[in-house]
């Protein structure tokens, strides 16, 4: 008998080893003639039996609830009989591997072990497809991208109905009636509480303290008791609670036969596993013990279980829908009362719904969560706090005219293809790599009050959606911005030679009129008259004195309609007004027009004109479209 190198081999060799030796042996006497002979003396046994039998390893383990499956790969001393009519009785010994298809049914005890099939080993053996894959020390196997697909096979067994339309989950009553766990509530678990909730995998006694922590005691608790601190409703929510008895019943669920198999070889008693309240997990390169991967695998399942990918996408885009999410302007606002919404028809907390939120491919509800979790500063900001801090701030002003940064779904990002891409309609929309790492690449601001009376002396259209005198605004935040503003540059500075390569880029000014080189910019991007007429809201006649280079040189106003309705950069507008001899002034209006165009890529005229309107400025374009 070897040496047991890991759990899965010593519960093989401590309580299954008996009963496997006999069935190998039972497939030996029963089979002597299907073993592999080529290299023995006896070629036609008639009868053979077991010797000795080794463990090489085991392979194909999965478990599921009480059961454990695995495939044991033995090494066999087999002694072989042969009657032969001239020489007699014959005898002799030949080694074999055999594989040995195996459950074991395992509560606090091995119930029951049945071996399946005896027979040579061969590598094309397929393992049973029953519950999931595990290591050797019997933890599950489930990678990231399997979470879903594991929390649908929980809902399947316990609770079908939340798959085929949203519903709460009733995990307490799953827990009690589907699982006969025993939930206890109303005591403290420790005395800081450093932890949610735990569970009873072993029967025993756990120290519990009163509400107040004036006195503790020892309580016994049975087999499968969740217990969760009372602290957890008062301190957290109602969310936290069902998140946490989520968790314990994964850990039941899927963690059970580790516990049971460690007390059945050392008698160690797994009194709980706990939930703590701040985890951390190592890299991915750095080794991950048992425990850590079981406390990954429940924090992840617990609110999938909750919130289960098919139907909650439902309920999310129901609400969407209510709350009209692409068309109002108050994106934060509404993003807020549609995780406040979900939060409640699903028992869980905001954050856990927002968190679900951006798995299940909603991004953009990461701005909520970074407002939830900032204190001094934040990256989500209104398109007026900008404007207001454009026309107030020199500092900041010249950083946007630099055309590093643009303001894209309530960012001021980094303008750059890694961090804005372009959805089917041609609008600018934040990448999901932007979305991950919104500290990497969005300016930071701080909150500053202003009254009334001064942003009118400085935006005099500027609208107070409050009745008092006083406003909280956003007001860039350059010192926690430094590291964005230095990745910017370094980022334009590697992108200046593809820039230079744009054709637009290329078109030379020099002895060209200003017509002329609007017209040669309207040929390369192959836009016809109708065309051009709609996108910028100008006649005709525009058209025709480019194409023409007709008469005197285009306002500044028809420069800017041209440059917002063609999506041109603000590089390629100050060349067209350098050419028409126009420059723009510091002016408010000025400034709400270079806005207009460096803040709305890929935006409709009619998008950046309500802007201009908000703020009393005259629109873009002429009234009459073609």
């Amino acid at each position: 008998m070897s040496k047991a190198q890991n759990e899965i081999e010593e519960f093989i060799y401590k309580i299954c080893y008996r009963p496997i030796w006999e069935s190998v042996n039972n497939y030996i006497a029963a089979h002597p003639t299907t073993l592999n002979l080529s290299m023995s003396r006896i070629k036609y046994p008639d009868t053979a039996m077991l010797l000795d039998m080794l463990l090489e390893y085991a392979t194909h383990i999965r478990i599921d609830e009480d059961s454990l499956f695995f495939d044991a790969i033995l090494s066999c001393t087999i002694e072989l009989q042969q009657f032969d009519e001239y020489r007699g009785d014959m005898s002799g010994e030949t080694s074999q591997w055999l594989i040995a298809s195996c459950e074991a049914v395992i509560t606090d005890k091995l119930e029951s072990l049945t071996v399946s099939s005896v027979k040579p080993w061969s590598k094309d053996t397929k393992p049973s497809s029953a519950g999931v894959a595990a290591s050797k020390s019997i933890v599950p196997i489930i990678y990231r991208k399997d979470l879903d697909r594991e929390a649908t096979a929980f809902l399947e067994k316990y609770y079908p109905e939340a798959l085929e339309e949203p519903l709460r989950v009733p995990i307490e009553d799953i827990a009690k009636e589907k699982l006969g766990l025993k939930v206890i509530q109303g005591y403290r678990i420790t005395d800081d509480f450093t932890i949610f909730g735990q569970i009873c995998f072993s029967p025993g006694t756990v120290k519990i303290y009163d509400l107040f922590k004036t006195s503790e005691k020892e309580q016994e608790v049975p087999r499968g008791t969740i217990l969760i601190d009372a602290y957890t409703y008062w301190q957290r929510n109602s969310g936290c609670v069902n998140n946490t008895i989520a968790h314990e019943v994964y850990h039941w669920h899927r963690h059970r036969l580790y516990a049971a198999i460690k007390h059945i070889l050392r008698d160690e008693k797994f009194i709980a596993c706990r939930c703590p309240a701040e985890m951390s997990y190592p890299d991915e390169k750095e080794e991950w013990t048992d425990e850590q991967r079981m406390e990954w695998q429940a924090n992840n399942l617990a609110p999938r279980i909750l919130m289960p990918i098919q139907t909650f996408k439902i309920k999310v885009d129901e609400l969407y829908k209510q709350y009209d999410y692409e068309n109002t302007p108050l994106k934060l606002a509404v993003l807020t009362c549609i995780a406040d919404d979900l939060a409640s028809f699903y028992g869980v907390s905001r954050q856990s719904a927002l968190i679900r939120m951006t798995e299940t491919g909603y991004p953009e509800a990461k701005s909520v969560l970074q407002a939830i979790n900032e204190k001094d500063w934040h990256s989500y900001v209104s398109r007026e706090d900008v404007f207001y801090e454009y026309s107030t701030n020199e500092d900041f002003r010249k950083l946007i005219d630099t055309g590093k940064f643009r303001y894209v779904e309530g960012y001021v990002v980094i303008n750059d293809d890694k961090y804005i891409s372009t959805n089917d309609d041609g609008k600018a929309t934040l990448s999901e790599y932007a979305w991950d790492h919104l500290d990497e690449c969005t300016l930071s601001f701080s909150w500053q009050r202003i009254r009334r009376s001064k942003a009118k002396e400085i935006l005099p259209q500027i609208i107070f959606h409050r009745d008092n005198d006083e406003q909280e605004i956003s007001h860039y935040d350059d010192d926690q911005s430094a590291s964005v503003v230095a990745l910017s540059e370094d980022l334009r500075k590697k992108r200046k030679s593809f820039e230079q390569g744009e054709q637009i880029h290329q078109i030379s000014t020099i002895g060209k009129t200003c017509w002329q080189y609007i017209y040669e910019i309207i040929q390369l991007k192959g836009i016809s008259k109708p065309h051009f007429c709609n996108l910028t809201g100008l006649g005709e006649e525009v058209y025709r004195k480019a194409e023409k280079n007709l008469g005197t040189d285009p306002s500044l106003r028809t420069i800017v309609a041209i440059a917002c309705g063609l999506s041109l950069d603000i590089e390629t507008t100050e060349k067209m007004l350098h050419l028409a001899g126009h420059a723009f002034k510091e002016s408010n209006e000025h400034r709400a027009l270079k806005f207009c165009i460096n803040n709305y890529p890929g935006d409709m005229l009619e998008d950046r004109n309500d802007f201009l309107q908000s703020y009393g400025y005259e629109t873009l374009g002429t009234k009459e479209r073609y």
